[in-house]
């Protein structure tokens, strides 16, 4: 076993919110479990299995099994341009993930590695129209990963200021002119506890 991937894709899996079973046995895999994650190192080659050398790329590909798809129509990437990047991803509309880059120079890596690690069909980038200088910077680096980028006005996508952060500002930009339209009555209320279930649909409502 690959104690390190194990550790690593078990912390994970806590962070995002995600029910899981861990295994001592290949033989002890139970009826209900739908995927299994694993080091691309592993010996062990089971149904259903997913096998790679980074715990996020093994847990994104795996994604659209707990929807019962074999993969996504559309995957939409939202970034709220800045120092440290928001960056949001809405797999056929549920936000499946959330957060803030911890630096603009690592923006290029992770979102290579979810466009390679996701299961769709079609893919769009939006960044928003703020911070020109780290904008432009965002937009560069995506260029070289040839991808199609749509640059949106993110207007009171960071209201109201008493919660505001990057990754759900990110989560707005990503649903600008499709399902979601910002709106200061629906956000004038929220924390920032509640603000992701209280706007969208997230995989954590879907699986839970």
């Amino acid at each position: 076993m690959d104690f390190k991937f194990y550790h690593d894709v078990i912390q994970l899996l806590k962070q995002w919110q995600l029910p899981f079973v861990s295994l001592e046995s290949p033989e002890d895999v139970p009826s209900d479990v739908s995927v299994i994650l694993s080091s691309s190192r592993d010996e062990v080659s089971l149904t259903n299995q997913i096998k790679s050398d980074k715990p996020e790329d093994a847990l994104r590909k795996s994604l659209c099994t707990f929807v019962s798809k074999d993969s996504f129509e559309s995957l939409v990437i939202g970034i709220d341009p800045g120092p440290y990047p928001g960056v949001a991803v809405f797999a056929d509309n549920i936000l499946t993930e959330a957060y803030e880059c911890p630096a603009l120079d690592k923006l290029g890596a992770d979102i290579h590695s979810i466009i390679n690690s996701y299961m769709y069909k079609d893919l769009e980038v939006k960044v928003g129209n703020g911070d020109a200088p780290n904008r432009d910077n965002i937009i560069k680096t995506l260029k070289d990963l040839h991808l199609r980028i749509t640059v949106v006005d993110e207007k009171n996508t960071s209201f109201p200021h008493k919660i505001h952060d990057n990754a759900l500002s990110a989560a707005r930009i990503a649903q600008i002119d499709k399902m979601y339209r910002v709106s200061e009555n629906v956000l004038s209320n929220q924390s920032r506890k509640t603000a992701y279930e209280r706007e969208f649909t997230t995989l954590k409502s879907i699986i839970s």
